[in-house]
């Protein structure tokens, strides 16, 4: 929420009201991101058409979709938000399997604060790296002994970060520090701290799993050869460390996932409805 807030305030014709009284809703627009009450109780008064449009989403199911008897399949929902293609695709096909009809799921990702998240060291040579972060997650720590093994052996400098036991302040340390990162997890709904990585200008190689493929998920929704690469063995690796050179992911957050462009593409969503 904060995301779309300090987007909000790039746009001076927008009128943002947060946490608006009743009184205030009348011939509005109204966005609900997480709380299905909130959703509940909002509900009645669009369908009487004190507001204009009920937008919902990303964060109102957390296990399946049709938590909350159903809430998000509402016909007086204009549009639901979710943050990446393959979680629009899970959403179609788990509400066909509930019997649910979601109307007007849209892809919106979150943005990051490029000011917050600015290296003090751009580090733009991309020739030379040495240090690497590998950042471990929930399935990645299969692989990890092996991943860190690889990189010691062709010489880098290895600082291991392990998800659930830092605070942001840390993670953002050790991205100052690194030159890349290696990232092991499962799937990513966005991948927000391969964004404020970028942000950072640190490429990112993402191991991506046989199950999370098997899925039909993504390991990093939102990488791209400026950001980094995704890699599903050890040559892939190598090739990946090989491409580094070639990135330039600060550049491409700038133009494509700050809290202005992320509330710029919201603001286009609202405009078709």
């Amino acid at each position: 929420m904060d995301s779309f807030i300090k987007g909000a305030a790039s746009f001076e014709e927008v009128d943002l009201l947060i946490n608006p009284s009743k009184q205030e809703l009348n011939n509005t627009i109204v966005y609900i991101p997480g709380s299905w009450r909130a959703l509940r109780d909002t509900l009645p008064m669009r369908r009487a058409g004190i507001i204009k449009k009920l937008i919902a989403g990303p964060l109102i199911c957390f296990q399946t979709v049709d938590e909350h008897d159903g809430i998000i399949g509402d016909a007086s929902i204009d549009c639901y938000i979710v943050a990446s293609e393959w979680v629009k695709r899970e959403y179609t096909a788990e509400a066909a399997k509930y019997g649910l009809n979601i109307r007007n799921i849209q892809v919106c990702p979150a943005g990051v604060d490029q000011c917050i998240w600015a290296p003090l060291n751009l580090k733009e040579d991309k020739t030379i790296c040495s240090r690497v972060m590998l950042y471990v997650k929930g399935e990645g720590n299969k692989v990890s002994t092996d991943t860190l093994n690889s990189l010691a052996q062709s010489g880098f400098d290895v600082r291991v970060l392990k998800a659930g036991s830092h605070v942001p302040t840390d993670y953002k340390n050790m991205l100052e520090w690194c030159d890349f990162a290696v990232i092991l997890g499962g799937s990513e709904t966005q991948g927000l701290a391969l964004t404020q990585a970028w942000s950072m200008n640190r490429p990112t190689l993402v191991y991506e799993s046989e199950s999370v493929i098997a899925r039909g998920r993504d390991a990093a929704p939102y990488i791209t050869p400026q950001t980094g690469m995704k890699w599903h063995n050890v040559e892939e690796l190598r090739d990946g460390l090989a491409a580094l050179r070639n990135c330039t992911p600060r550049r491409w957050v700038l133009e494509n996932q700050t809290n202005e462009a992320a509330f710029r593409q919201f603001l286009s969503i609202v405009k078709t409805l």
